[in-house]
């Protein structure tokens, strides 16, 4: 049976406000206003207020008492709490996927890095994002680890808006784009311990860069 056409739309402008969202069109604690959502998509609210109860299941936005739906806050404490899930679960996670990724999927997590490669030299940080996570999951493997791969995605999800914070320095993307291709050729070669130590070194560091940056974020973007 087809998806209802009301759950259908409500997908779609789920999938644009996302991807506005994590681009920062969107700013942290900016209000999401069911209203004029409604009137850019051309819809009802029904199809939104969808949308937006979605994205809040993905930890994008919260919704208050008076105040409505409004995008979630930069917070020291959630950035530990899923780079330290990260740190549990992608190294172990990406070293099975070295092990055990058919040749199909070798190929496509390196056709996606070539297009992480060529988002970042494009200077288009929005789609180096959305394809970061993707390089980062393709390398789990969801065909042999579904569960992990799931709440992998939920995570990088999460973290996405950090990420784009954290390439915007200079340097940090070609840094990035260094580790991103040792840890693939390690991988691509099945070289399991050699995987899982380069995910983690990637995680930390990116972790402490992004501590840091994030002390520089105005104090009207974080939650005090």
């Amino acid at each position: 049976m087809n998806e209802p056409l009301a759950r259908t739309m409500s997908g779609q402008i789920a999938a644009r406000l996302r991807d506005q969202i994590l681009a920062g069109v969107y700013t942290p604690g900016a209000a999401l206003l069911q209203d004029s959502i409604a009137a850019q998509f051309g819809v009802s609210k029904i199809p939104v207020r969808e949308a937006l109860l979605r994205l809040r299941a993905e930890g994008l936005i919260d919704i208050h008492a008076h105040r409505g739906f409004q995008v979630r806050p930069l917070v020291a404490s959630e950035l530990d709490e899923i780079f330290r899930l990260r740190l549990a679960l992608e190294p172990a996670a990406v070293a099975e996927g070295a092990r055990q990724a058919s040749d199909a999927e070798r190929q496509a997590a390196r056709v996606t890095l070539e297009r992480l490669d060529d988002a970042r030299l494009a200077d288009n940080l929005a789609d180096a994002g959305n394809l970061n996570a993707a390089f980062h999951l393709a390398l789990v493997v969801a065909r042999i680890q579904p569960v992990t791969a799931e709440i992998l995605g939920r995570l990088h999800t999460m973290s996405q808006r950090y990420v784009y914070l954290h390439l915007q320095p200079a340097g940090r993307v070609r840094r990035a784009a260094r580790e991103h291709n040792a840890l693939f050729k390690a991988w691509v070669a099945g070289r399991m311990k050699e995987s899982s130590r380069l995910t983690r070194l990637h995680i930390e560091e990116t972790r402490r860069e992004l501590s840091q940056s994030l002390g520089r974020v105005p104090r009207s973007a974080r939650r005090r």
